[in-house]
């Protein structure tokens, strides 16, 4: 029970940190070796290396490299040597760092599969309603297919059980559509605006991105600026975002909810960008309390 509560209580993006801990604990951690095999391939793919010097950065001073890797022997893997201050030297990979595996990533659907399986039974439709949405843009064809032919691919490392659900889900998804009728659900309903399109990463409609609105919203929360709590809940904010920024209802909420929000989501870019962008709101105001001469 602790283990499918544990579990149940990570978001749905597929952050590596959550998929390694999953795997690497019963009843996945038989095949941590092949997983291993796996994060490091993407790892390295990514660029995620580091050097001794970034790795002793994470933690108190005085930490050595022999101490921390007696501490946390399924922590880092060694890479290649790579080249820093005209120096060749040793790199690692972090398993348990905070990287998202984003569609498009090299072994997105095996990382996918983890994630998968790491659902109890009752969160697997509201999983895969996530990244229909989140992933895949709401596109069913293709998301289907990808879902058809991910089964197919890693079938073996899933349950029966698990298996059937996503195929239930497909069949429900593929014959009527999902029903988004259901406020206060995984799947609400959101006004479409006749003439707006939907929101693409990097599209510069508005100057925040999803993870940055989010991150506005919590802290004008905190600053008494828009109401919190029960006059305001993380479903009525996503909708009320959702009108003035176009990001999804349903994202902005998933964001909202969680409280890996700022550990999970945001980097420090982000509270860089909402830092400059509301100084420079301030300014914008600011030049109308200057007197006129």
């Amino acid at each position: 029970m602790f283990y499918l509560w544990y579990m149940t209580a990570f978001e749905h993006n597929l952050i590596l940190n959550h998929i390694t801990y999953g795997e690497s604990i019963p009843p996945f951690h038989n095949n941590f070796e092949d997983y291993k095999q796996m994060a490091h391939l993407f790892l390295n793919h990514k660029g995620k290396h580091l050097f001794v010097s970034d790795i002793l950065s994470m933690y108190s001073e005085g930490v050595t490299l022999e101490t921390l890797f007696a501490q946390e022997p399924q922590r880092f893997i060694p890479g290649s040597l790579k080249e820093k201050d005209g120096i060749r030297q040793k790199t690692w990979y972090d398993l348990w760092g905070m990287d998202e595996i984003m569609r498009g990533d090299d072994f997105f659907d095996y990382f996918f599969i983890c994630k998968l399986r790491h659902q109890s039974l009752l969160d697997i439709d509201d999983f895969l309603n996530f990244h229909l949405e989140y992933s895949f843009k709401n596109d069913k064809q293709a998301y289907c297919r990808f879902l058809q032919l991910s089964l197919r691919q890693y079938g073996d490392m899933l349950t029966e059980q698990v298996e059937t659900t996503v195929q239930e889900w497909m069949a429900a998804v593929q014959s009527k559509g999902h029903d988004d009728q259901s406020e206060g659900t995984d799947h609400e309903k959101e006004e479409k605006i006749k003439g707006r399109l939907a929101r693409e990463a990097g599209d510069h409609l508005t100057c925040l991105s999803l993870n940055q609105t989010a991150l506005l919203i919590e802290y004008m929360q905190q600053a008494g600026i828009i109401l919190k709590g029960d006059y305001l809940n993380f479903t009525q904010a996503g909708k009320a975002f959702n009108l003035l920024t176009g990001y999804s209802a349903h994202s902005l909420r998933l964001q909202l909810g969680t409280k890996g929000l700022t550990e999970n989501a945001i980097k420090h870019e982000d509270y860089k960008e909402l830092h400059e962008v509301i100084l420079k709101l301030a300014s914008l105001i600011g030049s109308k309390t200057k007197p006129h001469k």
